[in-house]
Formats: C-alpha cells, sequence, structure tokens
C-alpha cells in the first residue's frame, strides 16, 4: 500500500535525568491497585465521562517543548517533517485496529491508560497527517505511535503510582506545590518565548489556536517532572566520584586512550612515467640529489621537481599515523628517521622517492587530566542508568499490568500477572 508523506519528525526519548528546572506529582488519580484487576481491556469504550476527562485537552506539544531534556518521563516531541516509513508505520499484511481516543491500551496497577493519553501530544500533527493520508496509513501511523510511546507512559505510572502509595499527603501536596509554582515561574516564561507571546492571555490564545492549552501543558509538566523527581529520590545513584574511582577507571579502560605514533614529513616523488620512463627518470632525480647535497631547501626542490599530490605544497604532509601508508620501508624510515633528516632514495615500481622527516610524537596515552572530568561524567550517566533501570525492575516485578500490546523491555522483566491482548 502506497504510504503518503507526512511533515513531521518524531524525536526518539532523551537519555537520562537531566531537567532540573523542578519536580512534580500526577494529580491524585494513582490509588493501590484494586484486589483484583478488572479487564477493561475487554471493554471498546469507557463511561463518557471518563473518556471526557481523559481526552479533555489532549493537545500538543510543538517545537522544542523539553527538546534539550534528559527526561526518561516525557513524551517525545513531534515538530515537522518526516515520512510515515520513518517511524514504522508499514506493516505489511497486518490488519491495524482503529485505535479511538476512548480505546484502553493498557492497565498499570488499576489505572486505564487511553489512547488519548498518549496522542494527545500529537493531535495538531495528526489532524495535518489525517486530510494527507490514506485511512489505512493514517490507522498504522496511530498505531505505531502508540507502540512506540507506550512503554514510557506505564514507566511514568508504575513511579507516579509507587510515590502515591510512599509519600504522606503532605509531602504530596508540598511536592504539588512547588511544581504549580515552577510551573507559573519557568515553563510559562518558556512557553512564551517560544511562542513569541508576552502574555499568559496571549499565550492561551496562540495554544488554542494549535490545538492546545495551558490546562493540558500544566498537566504534562507536572506528570512528567513528577516521575523525574521521584527518580530522582528513589534511586540513590552516585552524583560523583574519587579521584582514585575515576582513575581506576581509566586504567582498566586504557586501550580506549591510546595514541598511536604519528609522523610530520615532506615527500619528492619522481614518478618514471612522467619522465618517459625509468632511465630518464634518474637524470631528474641525479638533479634533484645535487642540489640537496648543495644545501638546497627541501620543499622548494619539492615544489620544483616533484610528481606527487602535495608538490604545490612543498611536499608536505601532515601528521600520518603508523601504518596508514602504503610503502613500508618508507613508513619504517619516517618512524625511525632523526627528526630533520632527509632519507636516503626509495625505488617503487612505479616512482623514486625521498623523504624528510620534520615532527614525530611517539605512541603513548591521552594523559588522565585530559579525560578525568569527561570520564567522571561518563560514570555518573551509568550510575543513573543503572539506579533508573533497578527502580524500574522492581516495579515491573509487582506491577500488574494488562495491555492490548506487548510492553518490551531490555532485560525480559516481566510484571507480575502480566497479559497481552497482541497477536
Amino acid at each position: 500500500m502506497r504510504h503518503a508523506q507526512i511533515y513531521f519528525l518524531i524525536l526518539a526519548l532523551p537519555g537520562l535525568f537531566g531537567c532540573e528546572t523542578t519536580p512534580k506529582v500526577d494529580n491524585p488519580v494513582l490509588g493501590p491497585p484494586p484486589p483484583r484487576l478488572e479487564s477493561a481491556l475487554k471493554q471498546q469504550k469507557l463511561e463518557e465521562t471518563a473518556v471526557a476527562r481523559h481526552t479533555q485537552d489532549r493537545n500538543e506539544l510543538i517545537e522544542g517543548d523539553f527538546s534539550e531534556s534528559d527526561n526518561p518521563f516525557e513524551t517525545p516531541i513531534v515538530t515537522a517533517s518526516t515520512t510515515s516509513e520513518e517511524i514504522s508505520v508499514s506493516a505489511a499484511g497486518d490488519d491495524v485496529e482503529e485505535l479511538r481516543d476512548s480505546t484502553v491500551v493498557a492497565i498499570v496497577n488499576g489505572l486505564p491508560l487511553f489512547v488519548s493519553d498518549i496522542l494527545g501530544v500529537y493531535e495538531f500533527q495528526l489532524l495535518q497527517a489525517e486530510q494527507r493520508m490514506e485511512p489505512e496509513d493514517y490507522k498504522k501511523l496511530r498505531q505505531a505511535l502508540v507502540k512506540r510511546d507506550l512503554k514510557g507512559h506505564v514507566e511514568r505510572l508504575l513511579l507516579l503510582h509507587e510515590m502515591k502509595s510512599t509519600l504522606k499527603k503532605e509531602q504530596l501536596d508540598q511536592l504539588n506545590q512547588h511544581l504549580e509554582t515552577a510551573f507559573d515561574d519557568q515553563r510559562v516564561p518558556e512557553l512564551q518565548k517560544q511562542m513569541g507571546v508576552n502574555s499568559p492571555q496571549e499565550l492561551e490564545e496562540k495554544l488554542n489556536s494549535q490545538g492546545r492549552s495551558l490546562i493540558f501543558e500544566k498537566d504534562l509538566f507536572m506528570k512528567q517532572q513528577a516521575a523525574v523527581q521521584f527518580m530522582a529520590v528513589k534511586a540513590k545513584a552516585k552524583d560523583q566520584f574519587s579521584r582514585e574511582e575515576v582513575l581506576a577507571r581509566y586504567r582498566s579502560r586504557i586501550k580506549d586512550y591510546e595514541v598511536p605514533a604519528k609522523v610530520q614529513w615532506q615527500r619528492i616523488r619522481i614518478t618514471y612515467s612522467k619522465h618517459g620512463g625509468k632511465d630518464k627518470a634518474i637524470a631528474v632525480l641525479d638533479e634533484v640529489i645535487h642540489k640537496l647535497q648543495s644545501g638546497a631547501d627541501f620543499g622548494e626542490i619539492a615544489k620544483q621537481y616533484s610528481d606527487g599530490t602535495r608538490s604545490d605544497k612543498n611536499g608536505s604532509w601532515g601528521w600520518t599515523r603508523r601504518g596508514s601508508l602504503a610503502e613500508a620501508e618508507i613508513e619504517e624510515a619516517l618512524f625511525s628517521l632523526p627528526v630533520g633528516e632527509v632519507s636516503q632514495v626509495f625505488e617503487t615500481e612505479s616512482s623514486f622517492q625521498i623523504v624528510k622527516v620534520n615532527g614525530r610524537k611517539e605512541a603513548g596515552h591521552v594523559p588522565f587530566a585530559d579525560v578525568q572530568g569527561k570520564l567522571e561524567q561518563t560514570m555518573i550517566t551509568e550510575s543513573r542508568m543503572k539506579a533508573t533501570k533497578d527502580i524500574l525492575d522492581k516495579l515491573y516485578a509487582k506491577a500488574i499490568i494488562e495491555s492490548k500490546f506487548e510492553i518490551e523491555r531490555e532485560d525480559d522483566v516481566k510484571p507480575a500477572n502480566a497479559t497481552s491482548d497482541s497477536k
């Protein structure tokens, strides 16, 4: 089936933490799971009131919201330009179910996750795509987005559920208040700047013109920041390492910091073919040797006599690593001759060559001091990733999740009583 072109780019979920602006908790909707999980997935709809609640203000983040963040629980951003093929919407031969906004795609510890919860941020772009695409392609696009983003939404709900189960009401209230203040003082001014407006009123009008609203922006901000803040507290990742620890890592991976020997050099090449054969080339070579012995500048002679590709640059070559030259004998000379010395004449199948060594750097390693800061930051990032994974593994292990689609995890940690309706 032909896939129509759609003009928006779906950015992948960013890495780990990083958004230091603020924290937050999702509104008190997430309670402990019921004793028995009802299979709401067997229903195609929930009551109108529930649907309305979850679909209201499910609009769109465009052009750069959180684009610089490392928050693993933020919703990916849609901007402008890409094709349906680029997000794997083609599923040739597969039956594609029509996913309505009211369709429940997962239940996480008793809380339903609607299609509208996942696709709300893409509403504006999806409306445009629907006008350009064939109906079947459009259904595939919606399904591809849901499948791709499902895991992130499930993990956010797991964190928010755990947070509400472990924090006291006073703590939740305090966190909510902190996040509301952060939204008003930081996020709103950011949005105003992005939208080119000067007041919250103008911002609301601009958002409404794009199918968005401040209510939705605030709800999204609160949920995202609550998840990342709770994870930061829960994960207990190391945020600094001693010099000894970083040095130990450096030594354990010393091969990563190897620096090969390098040489800076010049060459005079006299090719046989250009001078009518080897015998005639010898006459030119004799003239070159005579001038070098008379003290003439090597570069000037290369410029005048050399047939090499760099003759116009006095036959000069930049820093060249060992193992990069085809002529092993010439390379050996470059890495053994004293700096400043001119070599003997080398006779190859096609030319006579003379080289001069202008500088050399012996093989070694990047100094520890040059990489200490970057290496420590890598170790901090790895610590955060491991801590995040450990927390999510524990939450998955005790979670009760039911989903229309398979929730793939790299480590194959399956939620308790996990089920899937996907074929």
